[in-house]
């Protein structure tokens, strides 16, 4: 078995956690209008093996700068193949905002039964980080590197949350890509993207601008603007 990834989208009912090396990505999701209770999924790999799993969470509690999240998990291989299965408990533990800077998440998957699964009996434990989005080479964010990890599948949904990091201590926000100054931002303010039309990006000249929820643009780049957590 192997683990996964957590995603999120707003109002922030979920979070997407993933792995050093990307190798697992778990979603945790808080509440959905078809369950009452949090669930999740994650994908993994393992033993040269692509896995999906199922979360079903039975129970949550606060804990000491961290919410615990207890449960079952049900995974299978993807893609040709053997097929397996495997299932068993999950132990999730969530820090809670202001514990550090990037949210992370412990997941221990108890893997008890299945069909074929290589792992019974044994017990995996991955420390995982909040899957925020990186810049591209040049820095710039863009609607693909910068959208919410579930957009892939669900549209280019622009990540919601940003912060000014720019060293002059100013950003400035414009009515269009380059147009005219509707006002401006100062060093650690918080930015919300337009959300509410999927992607927030355009371009001018090649260079990426994002539209914010005050209805000006912002240059894309992570000169002037880092991701931050949307936390529960």
């Amino acid at each position: 078995m192997s683990a996964s990834v957590v995603a999120w989208s707003h109002p922030a009912i979920a979070s997407t956690y993933r792995s050093s090396t990307d190798s697992t990505v778990v979603v945790l999701q808080e509440t959905s209008p078809l369950s009452e209770k949090p669930w999740g999924y994650y994908f993994t790999k393992s033993a040269g093996r692509s896995w999906k799993g199922d979360i079903a969470i039975s129970s949550k509690a606060a804990g000491a700068g961290q919410t615990l999240y207890t449960g079952t998990f049900q995974d299978q291989v993807m893609g040709p193949g053997t097929a397996m299965t495997c299932t068993g408990k999950i132990r999730i533990a969530r820090q809670n905002p202001g514990v550090s800077n990037q949210i992370g998440a412990k997941v221990t998957w108890q893997i008890t039964g299945g069909s074929g699964c290589p792992q019974v009996g044994q017990s995996v434990t991955l420390d995982l980080v909040e899957s925020l989005p990186r810049p591209d080479r040049n820095g710039d964010f863009t609607p693909t590197n910068a959208n919410t990890w579930m957009s892939e599948t669900n549209g280019n949904v622009t990540w919601l949350a940003w912060r000014v990091v720019s060293s002059d201590g100013k950003l400035n926000c414009r009515t269009s890509p380059n147009g005219s100054l509707k006002r401006v931002y100062t060093t650690r303010d918080r930015i919300e993207a337009e959300t509410r039309g999927a992607t927030a990006f355009t371009f001018s000249n090649g260079a990426p601008w994002m539209n914010t929820r005050q209805g000006c643009y912002v240059r894309a780049n992570a000169q002037y603007l880092q991701p931050i957590s949307i936390p529960f």
